[in-house]
């Protein structure tokens, strides 16, 4: 009965707090309506009188009684009438409205209303300012009226609270009289009597029955309540389409890892990117982009289930992002792991419209507990990046020396912008020689100096954020200015300059590069343009204007990294190319693959006859070096082998490619 008692008096207090509430902010309302309509009166009375002194010749000759009249109306508490030097000729005021209210009447101060001053000029019949009108409206009858209002909603909500009062408490009488009666019934019930009292005994057990049940179907709502609950919890931690866990769980997890105090809990991170979901998106349904995510994402779990290993989570931890956090791993676990998964990605990809199939990018990384998690992820988001700019779906692996890696997009995009703005670039030169030792001309890297002085930052660094930024067409234009400053203080040498792919898709820069060559005529014949084979495929139209500018100016156009995209070999003939490179793990494995022997003679030959030049790079040892010699290849650059003229870097000073 006390708990009823307390409920009933809470239920009245909250209910009061409402009502109150509501009458506070209904009086608010109320008042700012009625500081609305006194400003507007005050408007409407200044520009009524105004326009009748201004329209009215007998007003203009007699104006005290337009000022009367308005007065008289009693809705205002001032009119006057100023003069055309400011000096008041009529004023009409209410002595009661100007007097201070009295220490008993303290409504004015709890309900006071603003009625601001209204002034408008008169003018008159030849347009002349013949002076001011004022008027203010008359605020004690919006006061008053404010008032009784308040009072009558006081009034009716005090009455209810009555009426409540009442009703509650009869309705606690009723129920205290009903438990009593109820209680000495059931105890008659329990000693032998009457036919009768046994019936009211059954209909009391019966009473009782339906109280068990209703217990335990609150207990079975509260069961289904929090299975609702831990269901909900589950579905805010996975992915509505893949049905992965999501970045948030992810993290979660990811952040136990590196707090772990056991020394073996470190492990490895891999993470990949479908490099092509928006063409997907954009060229086949979304129903079917969704199945396909959901489909392969299921056989990716079963593969990760299939090591049986449970503290591995898979998840989807971005639109086209997704994680494999592998703790406990060690270093051959986590590869063979990650090359199974790169295997499973290559079979699940879908055929593209121009581009063959769709593209993953992956990298990993190691980590140990204490770990930063923002500078791991932002190793493995750089990683990413080079993995997009080689693009193969090898897996790359995250950098954990270099500082300048450690960053994420924004910073990356904040350095960029500053160094292009403030022109922190320079040109790291390297000469190329032909086998016999003639010089060809130099290789150029583009070189970022950060403000802090820390060391250099070569372009395979900088350059794959730079694309994924969209900055990659103004750094290679600094490269290519920078290249044409170096010719002018070599007059015998040539200069290569290596340019990114996706800078051809910018619109600018073909114009751009176009205008800077044309400013330049003495220095672009011995300027070489370098692009990758890619873009023979991927940007056909863009390639063959770049081929134009560069030739029209006296300069050449070299391709690299033709050994990967040997689909490039069927444009060839449709470009004015001065030579071709071959590199990579083509290269490293020519030795022992005599396929990859024949393939890299039938190049020779190819682009023999078209009077292109053929250079290796990543040459590994010297029977490599004189495979190539033999098959007709006419620059030769690896670690061991480095034909330059003496006064070359050192041999292990490889060339940077972007």
């Amino acid at each position: 009965m006390f708990t009823l008692r307390r409920l009933i008096l809470c239920t009245a207090l909250l209910i009061a707090f409402i009502l109150l509430g509501a009458q506070a902010l209904g009086m608010l309302a109320a008042h700012r309506y009625l500081n609305t309509q006194l400003a507007q009166q005050g408007e409407a009375g200044a520009r009524a009188l105004a326009w009748a002194l201004s329209h009215n010749p007998e007003g203009a000759r007699d104006p005290r009684r337009l000022a009367d009249d308005l007065f008289g109306a009693g809705m205002y508490a001032l009119v006057r009438v100023a003069g055309e030097n400011g000096d008041t000729q009529i004023e009409r005021r209410d002595p009661a409205a100007g007097q201070p209210h009295t220490a008993r009447d303290w409504r004015p101060s709890w309900l006071a209303l603003d009625a601001p001053a209204a002034s408008r000029p008169y003018l008159g019949p030849d347009g002349r300012r013949l002076g001011t009108v004022t008027v203010q409206a008359d605020a004690r009858l919006a006061r008053d009226t404010l008032w009784q209002g308040g009072i009558r909603v006081i009034g009716l909500t005090l009455a209810a609270g009555v009426f409540w009062a009442l009703f509650a408490t009869n309705l606690l009488r009723w129920v205290e009289a009903r438990a009593s009666r109820d209680g000495g019934e059931r105890a008659r019930a329990r000693a032998p009597a009457s036919v009768a009292a046994s019936a009211r005994a059954g209909q009391l057990a019966g009473a009782d029955q339906a109280l068990v049940d209703a217990q335990r179907q609150v207990a079975a709502t509260v069961e289904e309540q929090n299975a609702r609950i831990e269901s909900l919890q589950s579905e805010i931690q996975r992915d509505a389409v893949t049905r992965l866990p999501n970045r948030k769980y992810f993290v979660d997890h990811f952040r136990q890892a590196l707090a772990s105090r056991d020394p073996d809990a470190g492990g490895h991170l891999l993470m990949f990117r479908q490099r092509d979901l928006a063409q997907i998106n954009r060229h086949l349904s979304r129903a079917f982009t969704d199945q396909w995510l959901r489909s392969s994402s299921d056989r990716l779990r079963k593969l990760v289930d299939g090591c049986g290993d449970a503290d591995m989570t898979l998840a989807r931890i971005g639109g086209s992002d997704f994680a494999l956090l592998m703790p406990r791993t060690s270093a051959p676990q986590a590869g063979m792991l990650a090359e199974r998964v790169r295997r499973e990605l290559r079979s699940l990809r879908v055929p593209m419209d121009k581009q063959g199939w769709c593209r993953w990018a992956l990298a990993m990384t190691a980590f140990t507990p204490g770990d930063n998690m923002s500078d791991t992820l932002a190793r493995l988001d750089h990683a990413l990046m080079c993995a997009e700019s080689a693009d193969d779906d090898q897996i790359a692996p995250a950098s954990q020396a270099a500082d300048s890696t450690r960053i994420g997009e924004y910073s990356w995009h904040d350095a960029l912008a500053t160094a292009l703005e403030q022109h922190r670039f320079s040109l790291t030169t390297q000469p190329l020689a032909d086998v016999t030792g003639a010089p060809l001309h130099h290789e150029a890297s583009l070189t970022l100096h950060d403000t802090s002085g820390a060391d250099p930052v070569p372009a395979a660094i900088f350059m794959p954020p730079a694309v994924r930024l969209g900055l990659s067409a103004e750094c290679d234009i600094q490269a290519v200015r920078l290249g044409l400053d170096w010719l002018y203080t070599h007059p015998d040498d040539a200069l290569t300059v290596h340019i990114s792919q996706a800078s051809l898709a910018q619109g600018t820069f073909l114009s751009r590069l176009e205008r800077m060559l044309a400013d330049r005529p003495a220095l672009a014949p011995r300027l070489n343009l370098e692009v990758d084979a890619a873009a023979l495929v991927e940007h056909g139209a863009d390639m063959r204007q770049l081929s134009q500018i560069v030739t029209a100016a006296g300069g050449r156009v070299g391709l690299s990294r033709l050994s990967q995209q040997f689909g490039a070999m069927e444009h060839l003939h449709a470009y004015p190319l001065s030579y071709v490179k071959l590199c990579g793990s083509f290269i490293t494995g020519l030795l022992h693959s005599p396929g990859s022997q024949h393939l890299a003679a039938t190049v020779v030959a190819t682009a023999g006859s078209f009077g292109m030049a053929v250079y290796a790079e990543d040459v590994p040892d010297d029977a490599t070096r004189a495979i190539l010699e033999k098959i007709g290849v006419h620059a030769i650059r690896g670690t061991v082998v480095n034909f330059a003229r003496a006064h070359d870097p050192a041999p292990d000073q490889q060339w940077t490619s972007r």
